[in-house]
């Protein structure tokens, strides 16, 4: 027989005998990808990025800025994954709500293929899954892949309620204000965001300020992750506390989110909007902070020291305790600034609504925690010397808000079971 005719005949028979099988493997590899990513989409996910192994089995990276609690959107997605795909090992890499890695799951091809042959429960899954806090190869995996349910320039419109309550005038009881303070938050592109807020006062018993429709938080934030478990963020615009201008944050976690520590350093000068317009000063005043902080999993406890050089230059320290109770936090702290003593207590509670839609691209919800922070001392040389004055420059910032610790998440995932 020819050759020639002998090798074409074998490779013919060869491709017909094969192709079925490699169309349905291609196929195979394409459905848990499209599963995996349906799902998540279907769960209110956003910027969901997805890649599969050689071995079968699939990579995940996705924001969750639909679920007011961490732990519960983490365990929606864990279910919506586990359920889509049948075999292969899933990886999961949640992000921040700018992109930025904040926690990675690993469920191996056991116990995929458990759950789906009932031998494995979703108790047994969330016992054994790897948790850690670094995805640095899973991220270089994703690099190119395209971004699925974007949620880059869609905003929010955030509704935070505001309360101020001092005990430091002889003829009230209280000074109080409350008010209303609508935000827009909208992510640009990675890392990148834009918040504009107004402050609608309610009911006061004081003058000026407090009185004002004013502006709120208005900056331009912008976060790198530089792997390794490092991340930086860039800040500038008005803050909280009568502050404007810019800061600088860094901070290191470890891989199993059991310690981090951290530093700020920023620039700013007095900022007030009253009846009679906007003042402001021209000299800026610089503050640092350098913090540590532990987490300890048998009480679900943070604890966090820091040194500090105050807004108006007196330096001192502070010191912290966070206890987590589910999506609620308690806390009490105590500072010294310049050998004057203050301390008091802090907490956040979940507000109503745990997942709210984009509605024609747009996302209205009130904010997902209300919290506050009550000084003991807001009298004498400690508030008339303005000892241990500070500022934030994330809105709505809390312990509660976008709190992804791994054994955090996985306590209270397998507590609510």
């Amino acid at each position: 027989m020819n050759t020639d005719l002998f090798t074409k005949f074998l490779s013919t028979k060869f491709l017909r005998a094969t192709l079925p099988l490699a169309m349905v493997f291609a196929g195979g590899i394409s459905s848990v990808k499209a599963q995996v990513n349906v799902a998540l989409q279907k769960l209110g996910m956003e910027n969901i990025r997805y890649v599969t192994t050689s071995s079968g089995g699939s990579i995940t990276a996705f924001e969750d800025r639909t679920f007011r609690s961490s732990y519960y959107g983490v365990g929606k997605a864990l279910e919506a994954a586990v359920n889509a795909q049948k075999e292969g090992d899933i990886v999961m890499v949640v992000t921040d709500r700018n992109g930025l890695v904040q926690l990675r799951m690993g469920i191996p091809d056991e116990l995929v293929r458990g759950y789906h042959n009932g031998s494995v429960s979703m108790r047994d899954i969330l016992c054994s899954m790897e948790m850690s806090t670094n995805a640095d190869r899973e991220m270089e995996m994703l690099e190119g892949c395209r971004n699925e349910a974007s949620g880059r320039w869609k905003p929010d419109l955030v509704v935070y309620p505001s309360v101020y309550l001092e005990n430091s005038s002889l003829d009230k009881l209280f000074r109080y204000a409350v008010a209303i303070s609508p935000a827009i938050e909208m992510p640009l592109w990675k890392g990148a965001e834009l918040t504009a807020q107004v402050i609608f006062p309610i009911a006061t018993n004081q003058k000026g300020e407090l009185k004002t429709i004013r502006p709120g938080y208005i900056t331009m934030r912008q976060g790198f992750d530089l792997k390794r478990n490092w991340k930086v963020w860039g800040t500038a615009g008005l803050f909280n506390n009568n502050r404007m201008g810019g800061c600088l944050e860094a901070m290191y976690r470890s891989r199993n989110g059991r310690w981090e520590a951290g530093g700020k350093l920023g620039a700013t000068v007095w900022s007030m909007f009253d009846n009679n317009g906007w003042a402001i000063t021209t000299k800026p005043k610089i503050d640092a902070e350098l913090y540590g902080r532990v987490y300890l999993p048998w009480w679900n406890t943070e604890i966090t020291g820091s040194v500090n050089r105050f807004v108006y230059g007196d330096y001192g320290m502070k010191g912290e305790l966070v206890r987590h109770f589910g999506e609620y936090t308690v806390g009490v702290f105590a500072m010294l600034a310049d050998k004057d003593f203050n301390g008091g207590f802090s907490f956040a509670i979940p507000l109503p609504g745990k997942k709210y839609s984009r509605w024609n691209g747009v996302r209205i919800k009130p904010a997902d925690y209300f919290s506050y922070r009550y000084n003991m001392v807001a009298w004498g040389e400690y508030v008339d010397n303005k000892r241990g004055r500070y500022y934030n420059s994330d809105i709505g910032s809390n312990r509660s808000k976008g709190f992804y610790q791994p054994e955090y998440i996985r306590y209270f995932l397998l507590k609510d079971l």
